[in-house]
Order: structure tokens, then sequence, then C-alpha cells
């Protein structure tokens, strides 16, 4: 008979985060501690995960799949205020992002729903507050400019590509990554 292993994660707990950003270069977190490090609620926090239920089809994919759905806005935070900015295209150089690098990709924009939800804006507020103390050197470095990616990754016709041009680096300073569901996942790794 075949057993069913469960691997859990190397989790980092909440209080030692931006220790371990700072040491390590990386934190994994439960989704208890992602609660407890940003302030809400898990269940307030749980409750996004609807927003990921209608993302539109990524349209620039050089590749011509059809597996990734997204939507694309971007923040400023200075102290408490969280201020959605006007919408822009995503552009990274192709020194970064070889495939789809040097190109305006101009996503649909985050839903109003989501962006204007209380647990959303308290979300950014925690990632530049962590920021701030990772990056203790940029002490007042005010305000924190945001991008935030909502990606759906669909594997129906075969293996999941969430990054179809492989290891690539964003061009900025932190980047945070949240599992919002799985349905009918066979592994996968990040």
């Amino acid at each position: 008979p075949m057993s069913n292993t469960v691997f859990l994660p190397p989790f980092t707990p909440a209080a030692q985060a931006v220790q371990h950003l700072q040491s390590d270069g990386f934190a994994i977190l439960s989704p208890q501690d992602v609660a407890l490090w940003s302030g809400c609620t898990l269940e307030s926090l749980e409750r996004l995960q609807g927003d990921w239920d209608s993302l539109p089809p990524d349209e620039y994919l050089k590749d011509g799949g059809r597996y990734r759905r997204r939507r694309h806005s971007c923040f400023v935070v200075t102290g408490a205020e969280v201020q959605q900015v006007p919408h822009r295209p995503h552009w990274q150089p192709v020194e970064y992002n070889a495939l789809h690098g040097g190109m305006q990709r101009l996503f649909a924009p985050m839903q109003d729903a989501t962006v204007t939800t209380p647990v959303w804006n308290q979300l950014l507020r925690a990632l530049a507050g962590v920021s701030g103390e990772v990056f203790a050197h940029a002490a007042g470095a005010e305000p924190w400019y945001l991008e935030a990616h909502q990606f759906r990754i669909d594997t129906t016709d075969g293996i999941g590509r969430p990054t179809p041009e492989g290891a690539h680096r964003d061009g900025v300073d932190l980047v945070a990554v949240f599992l919002v569901g799985r349905h009918a996942v066979k592994g996968g790794e990040t």
C-alpha cells in the first residue's frame, strides 16, 4: 500500500520573520503566522480567496499559453496610508526577464472590491512595515512602492507553468508570495 507523506515546510515563527529575512534572505510563514504577522485574522485573509476566482487570462504569454490568469495593480504606502496609483503597465528589462522583459504588459487591474477591503490594506501596510525593518539602512525611506500581482495557474491541459520565463529577477528589493489556494494539485514546488 502507498502511504501519503505530508511535507511540512520549514515554517518561521512570525516573531522571527524579520530576523530570517535579514539572515537567510527568506522566511516561510504558516497561514496562522501570516495572520499574526500582518495583524489580520486568518478568517479575514481567507475571505480574499474568492478574489482569485475571476482573474482574466494573461494575454502576454509569448509561448501562446492560456494557463495563467492575472491582475496587477500598484500602490504607495506612506505610514498608515495606502493609496492605489493610476493603473499602469508592468515592465521588466530583458536582463531581469529574458522571455517577457522589454515589453509593456498592461494586465487587468485588481478589482475595487479587493483593494478597498480593510484586510488588503492591512496586508500592504504590514509589507511596507517589514520592508522598513529588513532594510534598516533605508529607515525613513518612505513612501514604499508596492506592485501586486494576482496569479492563478490552470493545469487542466497538463503541467502548470506559473513562470514560463524560468528563473528571473523581479528588480525589486523584497518579494512576498502568498499561496492563496490549491485545488486538485499533485505536488509542486516554488
